[in-house]
């Protein structure tokens, strides 16, 4: 992942730290990106117990153009992965894979 691609991964992880309503111990959101749309899934656990429909207050618009800023970044060097992962628990670091 080149310093562009970490700066837009980046503001992923804050829109989403900053958007979960309740806190979290951890989570992991998963963004599938598809022609014309994005499948997403956010995972939250709190206190041991998962949920998926966490309270969330951030701006989808932004969080789906970062992502496809994400994507156009990885197909301008030939990359073109089909969906990525971003996961942290807390005190941990961030994780971030990319599925091909």
């Amino acid at each position: 992942m080149i310093t562009k691609d970490s700066d837009i991964v980046k503001k992923i992880f804050y829109l989403l730290d900053a958007g979960i309503v309740h806190g979290y111990d951890s989570f992991k959101y998963v963004a599938e990106v598809c022609e014309g749309y994005i499948e997403e899934e956010l995972t939250v656990e709190l206190n041991g117990v998962e949920q998926t429909d966490a309270d969330t207050n951030f701006n989808g618009a932004v969080l789906y153009s970062l992502i496809e800023d994400l994507k156009a970044s990885s197909l301008e060097r030939g990359e073109n992965w089909k969906s990525f992962v971003i996961s942290y628990e807390r005190g941990g670091e961030v994780k971030t894979n990319f599925i091909y």
